[in-house]
């Protein structure tokens, strides 16, 4: 379609989730507005629309996957919280790690979540399920706690990418024809300024303590007691509390998806079997070492399941809003109509802006790279710039919304983690997306200036 329509269930999802703070209400909306659009106004068509985008949705084998294994990593970390796991390693961090003022606690969460890499939900939920003690204990916000999740948990994956990521991006510049993918990616890394300036961002606030002095109004709950893993979840009375039984399915997650990515080269499968395996792995590792029988393991999984399904209900319609949006084309007309005529010194900072509005209102990483990097691989081709520069921006620009859009995916399981409203984690966030945007545009302004 691509016209100024395909920009209509954007404009009205977005306000709608900042308004009602029901982020449920706005993707439903926008998914629905793009049906009423794609069928042109006539209302029985637009219900075939509906149904056939979600369709799209849970018969896709990569989402189904992706949906399932978020799942049982729910499992995996219920099973950990009710063997007293984390309360145990809390313990010891406070033993050994002189937990003795505010920045220590904000450093372990900050920490944990960049070495848990692998996948994006897990190093968050882990992080998160570790640090919110302690924070609550030292009298942190909150809020800053689910800052430092959010804004490691896409950059990291982003920067290290032997992970889904890295393998997503292969995949897309090898349909572009590209002819050697990785290198292109590893060399794009460098480029990929506003991730690394975010990162640069919450080091400073995490070893300083310092916040900036603009922030967006925030409700009165801003602590309060919204639920996670940690008031869900209780460990049983006789749980021994050993760190060792949060860390052996940590590493067991960790280095199976490593070997499986290596030997399956399918990121979604790969991490599939291997959250399969680290859940069976961690009930019999518990079984063996006494830590809960058998038959006390189910009921544990179960809860862990039910406190990520909320998520999954977004995820569902997360992916149905990245299936609307490439029907409507909103990135491509977004695109198209901000490229026009142009200096190539500026094609860094306007891939980079553009990918910044495209990830804010579809609030997808992933769907703004399946956008921009079919775009920007034939724009270096024609123009004669360096692939690397501009898909460094592309991926940089869906980084930016995966942080401060309301209808991202990422915002939601930093807040569930964190145990804050998405709608006051974002208010709080977004101050320092907009910063760090404000100077990923100027440099890749100057790179433009100098390298084209």
């Amino acid at each position: 379609m691509s016209t100024w329509l395909s920009l209509l269930p954007a404009l009205v999802a977005i306000p709608v989730a900042i308004v009602t703070r029901r982020v449920l209400l706005a993707l439903g909306l926008y998914v629905l507005i793009g049906a009423v659009i794609l069928a042109q106004g006539w209302l029985p068509d637009a219900v075939t629309r509906l149904f056939q985008i979600v369709g799209k949705v849970v018969t896709d084998r990569d989402n189904i996957l992706i949906i399932v294994f978020s799942l049982l990593i729910g499992g995996v970390i219920g099973l950990i919280q009710k063997s007293g796991a984390t309360d145990g390693f809390v313990r010891w961090t406070e033993e050994h790690l002189a937990m003795d003022n505010q920045r220590k606690p904000a450093l372990l969460a900050l920490v944990t979540s960049m070495a848990l890499f692998i996948e994006t939900y897990f190093g968050v939920l882990i992080a998160g399920l570790i640090a919110l003690p302690l924070f609550d204990r030292y009298k942190l916000s909150r809020l800053r706690l689910s800052y430092i999740l959010d804004t490691t948990c896409s950059p990291k994956c982003l920067m290290i990418p032997i992970n889904a990521w890295g393998a997503y991006i292969i995949s897309l510049l090898a349909d572009q024809g590209v002819e050697h993918p990785i290198t292109v990616l590893i060399q794009s890394l460098g480029f990929i300024f506003y991730g690394w300036i975010a990162l640069i961002l919450v080091f400073v606030v995490t070893l300083t303590g310092l916040e900036l002095p603009w922030r967006l109004p925030l409700s009165k709950r801003v602590v309060g007691e919204l639920p996670h893993f940690g008031t869900s979840i209780v460990p049983h009375a006789d749980a021994p509390g050993h760190p060792r039984h949060l860390w052996w399915p940590i590493v067991g997650l960790v280095s199976s998806a490593l070997v499986l990515l290596v030997a399956l080269g399918d990121a979604p499968l790969a991490i599939f079997i291997a959250v399969v395996l680290t859940l069976g792995g961690t009930v019999y590792y518990y079984h063996k070492e006494q830590v809960m029988r058998l038959e006390t393991m189910i009921l544990p999984v179960i809860q862990g399941v039910r406190v990520i399904l909320p998520l999954m209900y977004l995820l569902i319609f997360a992916f149905s809003v990245g299936v609307t949006t490439h029907e409507l084309g909103t990135g491509f007309y977004l695109a198209n109509t901000l490229q026009g005529e142009l200096d190539p010194m500026w094609l860094p900072f306007l891939v980079f802006g553009i990918g910044c509005l495209i990830s804010f209102a579809t609030g997808t990483s992933w769907g703004t790279f399946a956008i921009l990097i079919p775009i920007v691989v034939p724009l270096a081709e024609v123009f004669q710039v360096s692939p690397a520069l501009l898909v460094g921006a592309a991926l940089s620009g869906g980084l930016f919304g995966d942080h401060c859009s309301p209808v991202s995916d990422t915002t939601m399981i930093a807040s569930l983690s964190a145990g804050v409203e998405p709608i006051d984690h974002i208010r709080h966030q977004f101050p320092y997306a907009l910063l760090g945007a404000g100077l990923a545009l100027g440099m890749y302004l100057m790179v433009g200036m100098v390298m084209i």
